[in-house]
């Protein structure tokens, strides 16, 4: 019985863990720019798969850069930029755009981390973690 009982705390242990910590955990790190979304205005646009050897890195002092323009859904990594982020609230910001109020906020499924930038239509971008 005192086994099951040791089990049975430890398993509460690990459940109530902070899941923000092992979002973190993943989030830091290099993630490549692999598909992107430029809806055509009909709501009919999905994510296309690119070529980019564009790279986003997420730092642990809370700093994100890019060998490309982070706030575009450019494939071309001609244009470094740098911002700030939050794995707390899943947003970066960066002022290579000119907004530097705006929160790009991000979702992480698996190794995917994406994103959508301001258009009239649905535009966004997304990236895999190497």
């Amino acid at each position: 019985m005192k086994k099951l009982s040791a089990f049975l705390v430890l398993f509460l242990v690990v459940l109530s863990c902070d899941s923000d910590d092992d979002n973190n955990v993943g989030l830091i790190g290099d993630w490549q720019l692999v598909e992107v979304l430029a809806d055509p205005g009909d709501g009919s646009g999905t994510f296309m798969p690119v070529t980019s050897s564009n790279i986003m890195t997420f730092n642990t002092d809370g700093t994100v850069t890019s060998n490309g323009v982070m706030c575009h859904i450019s494939i071309n990594a001609t244009m470094p930029s740098a911002g700030i982020y939050s794995s707390d609230r899943m947003f970066f910001k960066t002022d290579a755009c000119g907004l530097p109020d705006y929160e790009y906020t991000f979702e992480i499924n698996g190794d995917l981390l994406t994103f959508s930038v301001p258009c009239i239509e649905p535009c966004g971008a997304r990236y895999r973690k190497l």
